[in-house]
């Protein structure tokens, strides 16, 4: 990763120096929250009154109150984060809930989207566990699974349950794998 993005997020430009007063901002930024001027860059997101996209997923172990109270003033499109490690839970699990409660964000309120990395140092019943925590916080899953090409067919199913179609109107997945697919 470090070889792809870098080791650091740093901040670049100003938004002036590049948006003109468009309708819609797409940042492609790996994880805006990771930067140390973060604040100021949410802040001028802010200010400019477009719909903003956050097509990469952000790290939720670095929201906490004061970013969280900039990040509900910005007009949403959409956002994602990551729950990738089992090993985070107790801090990632208790920050997706603070955020769905403080900024009211929902699958309904922007695209509200959480990576999960199934099948790569979890079982299947902690990939269940994320994806139904998402289920009961109203927003959408993604399951991401590690090594495709190699994984038991069941990581296939767990993710086309997951189609926002399919995984909203079928509880669970015993009862998706029970009705086939």
């Amino acid at each position: 990763m470090a070889a792809k993005e870098g080791r650091c997020s740093y901040k670049v430009a100003d938004l002036s120096e590049f948006w003109r007063g468009q309708k819609k901002i797409i940042l492609c930024d790996p994880n805006i929250l990771a930067c140390k001027d973060h604040m100021d860059l949410l802040q001028q997101l802010v200010d400019s009154k477009a719909k903003v996209n956050f097509n990469q997923g952000l790290d939720i172990r670095l929201v906490n109150d004061r970013n969280m109270e900039l990040l509900k003033k910005i007009k949403l499109e959409s956002i994602h984060f990551a729950f990738d490690r089992w090993q985070d839970k107790d801090i990632i699990e208790p920050r997706l809930r603070a955020l769905v409660e403080k900024t009211g964000y929902s699958r309904s309120k922007g695209r509200v989207m959480v990576y999960i990395l199934t099948n790569f140092d979890t079982t299947l019943e902690q990939d269940i566990y994320r994806i139904q925590l998402c289920r009961e916080l109203n927003i959408s899953p993604y399951p991401m699974i590690y090594d495709k090409e190699h994984c038991e067919p069941v990581y296939r199913k767990l993710q086309r349950w997951c189609s926002n179609f399919i995984f909203w109107s079928v509880p669970t997945f015993e009862e998706y794998l029970r009705g086939g697919d």
